[in-house]
């Protein structure tokens, strides 16, 4: 039942929108980097951003041709830096981001928008080089069962967009994201949860945090595929 609403759903959208072709469905890929951190936890450094990548599919339904609801499928490496150490926390999620997007000029676009994103965590870790006094060792620890499975939270951005050819547009995008969700899931005494007893000892000092958000910015471009020729 669910595949056939699908299907009618589409079908529906190429009728409504085969009269105007600035308005059709459009489909596409991005990609690009964040800049991310975690706050609300007294280890990580809220100044020292993290660069990693960002993958992903992107795709809209106009209401006009100044608006449309946006949907995007993404591959996001957020995550933060500790303080005075050099180990950083890497969080590989998939997310998907609903938006509503305004466009202010047609040719090119400037546009703005805002929603809503969901997130599921695939893994997670705290990696680097830990030295300090005499003790220098590598780490790579898999933290992912002291975080919560899911995250969520709201973006805002704006960009450009202009024509590439009749069915394709190019696009640069600068995004904001804020997590609204607690990643801690307070399963573990410590949430780095060191193996090694000789390293945990540098951390117990420091308060096992409340709350941790993902906090991050987004810099991306890409390409939009009009389902019908303008």
């Amino acid at each position: 039942m669910r595949f056939v609403f699908c299907i009618l759903f589409i079908v529906l959208s190429f009728i409504c929108k085969a009269q105007n072709p600035y308005s059709s469905p459009t489909y596409g890929l991005k990609g690009g980097f964040h800049l991310s951190s975690l706050h609300g936890d007294d280890a990580m450094d809220t100044h020292g951003k993290l660069l990693s990548p960002q993958l992903g599919i992107t795709g809209a339904l106009f209401f006009s041709p100044r608006f449309s609801v946006n949907a995007e499928a993404n591959y996001e490496k957020k995550g933060g830096k500790f303080n005075s150490y050099e180990i950083q926390t890497n969080l590989n999620y998939v997310a998907v981001p609903i938006f509503i997007k305004y466009a202010f000029l047609k040719d090119p676009q400037i546009y703005i928008y805002g929603g809503g994103y969901a997130s599921y965590l695939l893994s997670a870790n705290t990696k680097g080089q830990f030295e300090i006094y005499e003790i220098s060792k590598e780490i790579n620890e898999n933290i992912k069962n002291n975080l919560s499975a899911f995250d969520f939270g709201f973006i805002a951005g704006f960009g450009a967009q202009g024509r590439f050819n009749r069915s394709a547009d190019i696009f640069l995008d600068l995004r904001y994201c804020q997590g609204l969700y607690n990643i801690d899931n307070k399963t573990a005494d410590h949430r780095y949860n060191f193996n090694d007893p000789e390293l945990n000892n540098y951390f117990y000092d420091v308060d096992k945090p409340e709350n941790v958000y993902n906090r991050s910015f987004m810099l991306t471009t890409g390409i939009y595929f009009y389902l019908i020729k303008r």
